[in-house]
C-alpha cells in the first residue's frame, strides 16, 4: 500500500477503525483518482485504474481478466494492489490509495449503516459452496455435531464477520444456542496451530484454508457454515466510493467497462485449468491444494436483492442498528434485482 500522505479531510481514524474490527474484515486504501467526467480511451472516464486485492483464491477470477487482457479490450489499465487485510482494502479505497476494493461484505455494508462513507457495489464476487465456509475439529475431538457446539472454544477471524455470523445462523435455525459458544478470535494462518495445540476446540476457515487444515493436520468438518439459511450467500464484491466528486459517481463508463471485464472471467471460473493456475500464482498455495480446494460460485451480474441476504444476516444478530437497503449501494446503470 502507498504511503504517501493526503491533505485532504480524511475519515475519522478511530471510527473507522471500531467498525471495521468490528465486521472482522481488514482495510483497503488512497485517493478517489478520478480525472472529472472527461471520457478517455475506449469511453471511459478513467483508463488507468488501482484495485485493491487480497491474496486469496476468491480473486482468481479477477487475476485471470488482467492476464488475458479482458480489462485491456475495454479501454481499462488495471493495476492489482495487494492489499495486507480486509480493512486496509477497505480504508484504502475510503482513502483514495484504490479506485475500487474487493471486500468481505460484512466491511463495507457496515461502514455504510454508520455512515463513514458512501459505498457503492460495482461488482458481486462469490458466493459460498458447501466446502468453503467450514466449521472443523480434529478427529479425536468431541465436538461431533452442531448441538455439541455449546461451550466449545470455536476460532473466527474476528466478530461481526462472516466466520461468526453465517455459523451463528446455522446453530440458531436448528435450535442451538449459539450464546454459549466462547468464539476466539485469531488470523486464518494460526488456527490449525491453536487446533493442535488444543487452544480451541474448533475453527471456522474458508478455502483455502479448509483444504489445507484436512490435509496437513487431518481436519474434519463438523458443520458447512454455508448451509441451510445461508446456503450460497454472497460472500464478497468489488465495492468504490460514491457521492460528489467520488470514482463511483463520477465514472459510470469505467466502472462499466470492469463490470464486462470482470464478468468475462467470472464465467470462466467453473473451469478448474484456468482458475487453479492462478491460485498457485497469486494466493500462493501449491499446486496439490489448489486441485482440491472448492472454486465458489461467481457471480456475472450484480443483484442486490441477493446482497441484501448479508445486510439482513448482520440485522438479524444486531450487527447492523436498523434496515440497510443494499439497493441504494447499487451504481446509477447497474443491474440492481
Amino acid at each position: 500500500m502507498t504511503t504517501r500522505r493526503f491533505s485532504r479531510a480524511r475519515l475519522p481514524i478511530a471510527a473507522l477503525a471500531v467498525a471495521l474490527l468490528a465486521s472482522g474484515c481488514s482495510l483497503l486504501g488512497g485517493e478517489d483518482g478520478t480525472d472529472g467526467a472527461q471520457q478517455g480511451p475506449g469511453g471511459v472516464e478513467k483508463a488507468k485504474i488501482k484495485v485493491g486485492v487480497l491474496p486469496v483464491v476468491d480473486v482468481a477470477p479477477f487475476y485471470r481478466a488482467i492476464e488475458q487482457g479482458y480489462f485491456k479490450e475495454q479501454g481499462l489499465d488495471v493495476e492489482a494492489q495487494v492489499m495486507a487485510s480486509g480493512p486496509a482494502s477497505i480504508t484504502g479505497v475510503i482513502n483514495g490509495d484504490v479506485d475500487i476494493a474487493f471486500a468481505s461484505y460484512p466491511a463495507p455494508l457496515l461502514a455504510q449503516s454508520k455512515k463513514l462513507a458512501e459505498f457503492k457495489i460495482v461488482a458481486d464476487a462469490l458466493s459460498a459452496k458447501p466446502g468453503h465456509l467450514v466449521v472443523v475439529t480434529l478427529k479425536d475431538s468431541t465436538f461431533k455435531k452442531p448441538s455439541d457446539a455449546p461451550g466449545k472454544r470455536i476460532a473466527i477471524t474476528g466478530r461481526n464477520s462472516f466466520t461468526d455470523l453465517a455459523p451463528m445462523s446455522v446453530l440458531k435455525n436448528q435450535g442451538v444456542d449459539y450464546n454459549q459458544v466462547k468464539w476466539i478470535e485469531m488470523p486464518l494462518p494460526e488456527m490449525m496451530g491453536a487446533l493442535q495445540k488444543g487452544d480451541v476446540d474448533a475453527a471456522v476457515m474458508v478455502e483455502p484454508w479448509v483444504t489445507n487444515s484436512m490435509k496437513k493436520i487431518g481436519a474434519i468438518p463438523v458443520f458447512d457454515g454455508a448451509s441451510g439459511p445461508t446456503a450460497e450467500i454472497p460472500m464478497s464484491g468489488y465495492v468504490a466510493i460514491g457521492g460528489q466528486g467520488k470514482f463511483a459517481s463520477t465514472s459510470p463508463n469505467t466502472i462499466a467497462a470492469f463490470q464486462r471485464a470482470l464478468a468475462k472471467a467470472h464465467a470462466e471460473a467453473t473451469d478448474r485449468s484456468k482458475m487453479e493456475p492462478m491460485f498457485v500464482k497469486y494466493a500462493k498455495i501449491d499446486q496439490q491444494t489448489a486441485q482440491l480446494v472448492t472454486i465458489s460460485t461467481y457471480s456475472t451480474s450484480l443483484e442486490a436483492n441477493r446482497i441484501q441476504r448479508v445486510a439482513n444476516l448482520m440485522e438479524e444478530f444486531g450487527v447492523i442498528k436498523g434496515h440497510l437497503d443494499v439497493k441504494t449501494m447499487i451504481p446509477n446503470g447497474s443491474t440492481g434485482k
